[in-house]
């Protein structure tokens, strides 16, 4: 192993369910002097060409896009989450590219992608999309009110795992005799084409694929099936519950995280008062939220002098959230209560929620706060920044300094670009748990996981005055010569 490459990601990296390749070239048009691709190709610096990390078994970059009710793209998202640089450039440009451009008439209930660069075999190109790739998500009596497409994925896919939730009898384990006191049920549901529901995949002990797949042959209720350019075709869904005999695994309601009796949220406080005084009722109704979607948050980090900075929120509006981020950079933080001051918090509240159908400015009494856990070495950052930074560094150089970089030379692998992917949990106690792997070979898969197995002990994650298990991934990338 000449080589190897690490990037970590404190959260899980997701451009979930892309279209396959071959769907950019029958319905995308892509064209190499088309607007797009020559509004790039004057802008982008052509450095950030050279060394490009495209998807397993693809060799074009997407970008993909949702609309707001302003007509703007939000979520803009690259699939090749290793070039950092070119991520951040074509998401800046991609702002400020002019959608007119496109003869598509943008609905907010999809999802757009356009292929940006593609690899001829020699260099990569920009070859842009002439017209975006349009995808609907699945849909679900319940979700049809929604009118944007991440809540409607989100209302099918909430429908979909509290279905198995509710309908699984988990006091099968109880019979399966077998040392072992924590059974995992791994599965993929799949609403096929006709919109009926399907288990795929299914990784279970014997008695529960019988009661999981009993489940599904039981189900009746036929989903809108997910659209590519107005044709139907497969979504999964991937579900994974780890849970001990005798208990039920935690609901994934409860993980729904609401921690409003502690931090108080209401329209009376201090700073709910400031920004109903410096937003508009324009600004206000500008929010983009509804039931599934509910709040615009603000969250920021506290600079040693007490200052915030990294200041951020949810919002589906560039223009409202410059105003709101402005607004709060003028607020006196002193009149603020803090019920933890940690130099790793990431501080947040909601500003703007969505309650019985009108939007409102509520802001918590109490800032709430979440913290990445805490490796001995990393307890005297200064901010959550250098915190998540020193996570990852401490990461990254011990599993190069654990892992034995000469077992790809006696394996036999063929030369070229390999990647592995290491999956791992930190509970409530700081212990690393649920350690996964994916490799090009099962030896590989056995060394990635004894060396994250071997990490230090932290500090737990925090969320909502709680210690939290977080879930992380750790991409490897290393070059076989």
């Amino acid at each position: 192993m000449k080589k190897l490459f690490l990037l970590f990601f404190l959260s899980s990296f997701c451009f979930s369910q892309t279209a396959k390749d071959q769907f950019y070239d029958e319905f995308t048009n892509p064209d190499l002097n088309n607007k797009l691709s020559n509004y790039l190709k004057e802008n982008l610096h052509q450095d950030l060409l050279k060394d490009i990390t495209y998807p397993e078994k693809s060799k074009k970059i997407i970008l993909s896009f949702q609309i707001n009710k302003e007509n703007i793209p939000y979520l803009i998202d690259i699939n090749s989450f290793r070039n950092e640089e070119l991520r951040k450039s074509l998401k800046k440009l991609f702002k400020e590219y002019n959608l007119n451009n496109f003869t598509t008439k943008f609905d907010t209930r999809k999802k757009y992608s356009l292929q940006i660069i593609t690899n001829n075999g020699i260099s990569n190109i920009v070859n842009c999309s002439t017209i975006p790739l349009e995808i609907s998500s699945p849909n679900y009596k319940s979700c049809e009110d929604l009118d944007f497409y991440s809540d409607t994925n989100y209302c099918v896919n909430k429908n979909i795992r509290n279905h198995f939730y509710n309908s699984i009898n988990y006091n099968l384990a109880d019979s399966i005799l077998t040392k072992e006191e924590r059974v995992t049920l791994d599965f993929k549901v799949l609403i096929d084409k006709n919109g009926k529901l399907k288990v795929t995949e299914l990784k279970a002990p014997e008695i529960f694929k019988k009661n999981i797949t009993k489940i599904t042959e039981k189900y009746d209720t036929v989903f809108t099936p997910k659209m590519i350019n107005n044709k139907p075709t497969n979504y999964y869904y991937h579900i994974k519950q780890v849970f001990e005999k005798g208990k039920k695994p935690i609901s994934n309601l409860e993980l729904d995280y609401n921690f409003d009796s502690i931090f108080k949220p209401n329209s009376t406080n201090e700073l709910a008062n400031y920004f109903k005084k410096n937003l508009s009722p324009e600004d206000i109704k500008k929010a983009n939220l509804n039931r599934v979607n509910d709040r615009l948050k603000l969250y920021f980090e506290l600079d040693v002098t007490g200052k915030p900075f990294k200041i951020s929120t949810n919002s589906r509006s560039d223009l409202l959230e410059k105003k709101i981020i402005n607004i709060f950079n003028k607020y006196d933080l002193s009149k603020s209560t803090f019920k933890n001051i940690h130099p790793v918090n990431r501080y947040f509240t909601p500003i703007i929620k969505y309650e019985n159908g009108i939007n409102k400015v509520v802001t918590n009494s109490i800032m709430g706060y979440s913290r990445i856990p805490v490796f001995p070495n990393c307890k005297n950052s200064l901010n959550a920044t250098m915190g998540k930074n020193c996570y990852n560094r401490t990461i990254t150089e011990f599993f190069v300094k654990n892992f034995n970089s000469n077992l790809s030379l006696r394996l036999g692998l063929a030369p070229g670009k390999k990647r592995i992917l290491v999956k791992f949990k930190i509970d409530k106690e700081g212990k690393v748990t649920d350690v996964s792997c994916k490799a090009p070979h099962p030896k590989l898969e056995e060394e990635s996981i004894r060396v994250i197995k071997k990490l230090t002990k932290a500090s737990p994650a925090m969320f909502g005055d709680k210690p939290s298990k977080v879930g992380f991934a750790l991409p490897i990338t290393f070059n076989v010569e």
